[in-house]
């Protein structure tokens, strides 16, 4: 049925291709958005073009994620490990020392010890009894003071290698002494020893001397300080 000249027409009405068709609501050229592309639905302003939200990439404001950088825990520092060789060095020294002080005492002359000491020197009657006396005491003594230096070595070596602040402490504290007991030693007398063991401890205490002070600069460099810090933090 044709339509009268008078009647209104609806364009919507006509066949798609023919003059005055509409386009269907949102798939032709709204506001500039490509045809074919629903309304509403084009690229949001801001967001990112050619990567999908949960892809591999950093995200708005961090750096790309590496699974070898920094994670929050420090690992142990060379210098932890050079703190342990010079533990282990000064324990050795200290052994050889010991060992060397011993038998200068069984090998010393007994009356110039007893001279260096104040004393009288002994008689051709008691100086057997007398040096037999010293010897016997100063390898006791020896003896004794060695197992309680390699304990107390131990004791310091091991709570070092478990990162625990107190032990680096109390070796500070045994390399202070050391250091000044060291020092003291190279002024004293020869105590009776022979020329050959003497000169010895005075190289043995010497090196012991700088092994210590090295010690105790290398507990305290920056690396090893943040070391024990964050282990102590997390205890």
């Amino acid at each position: 049925m044709s339509t009268t000249p008078n009647e209104p027409h609806d364009p919507r009405s006509a066949a798609p291709g023919q003059p005055g068709a509409g386009q269907p609501l949102g798939q032709g050229a709204v506001n500039g958005a490509p045809r074919g592309t629903p309304y509403g639905q084009g690229p949001a302003v801001g967001a990112p073009t050619g990567q999908q939200y949960g892809q591999a990439g950093g995200k708005y404001g961090t750096a790309e994620y590496n699974p070898g950088q920094y994670t929050g825990t420090m690992e142990r520092p060379s210098t932890i490990d050079r703190l342990l060789k010079l533990t282990l060095v000064s324990l050795g020294i200290s052994v050889l020392s010991s060992i060397l002080s011993i038998i200068g005492v069984l090998t010393a002359d007994t009356d110039a010890l007893l001279r260096e000491q104040g004393g009288a020197a002994a008689s051709q009657a008691g100086a057997a009894d007398v040096a037999q006396m010293v010897g016997t005491m100063g390898t006791v003594v020896g003896v004794i003071g060695l197992i309680i230096s390699i304990g107390l070595y131990l004791l310091v070596y091991f709570n070092l290698k478990k990162g625990r602040n107190w032990a680096r402490i109390l070796g500070t504290v045994f390399a202070a002494i050391a250091i000044l007991s060291g020092i003291f030693g190279l002024f004293s007398g020869t105590s009776g020893m022979s020329t050959g063991i003497y000169i010895a401890g005075i190289v043995l205490g010497v090196v012991k001397i700088v092994v210590d002070i090295l010690w105790i600069v290398t507990a305290y460099k920056a690396p090893t300080t943040a070391w024990f810090n964050q282990n102590s933090v997390q205890r």
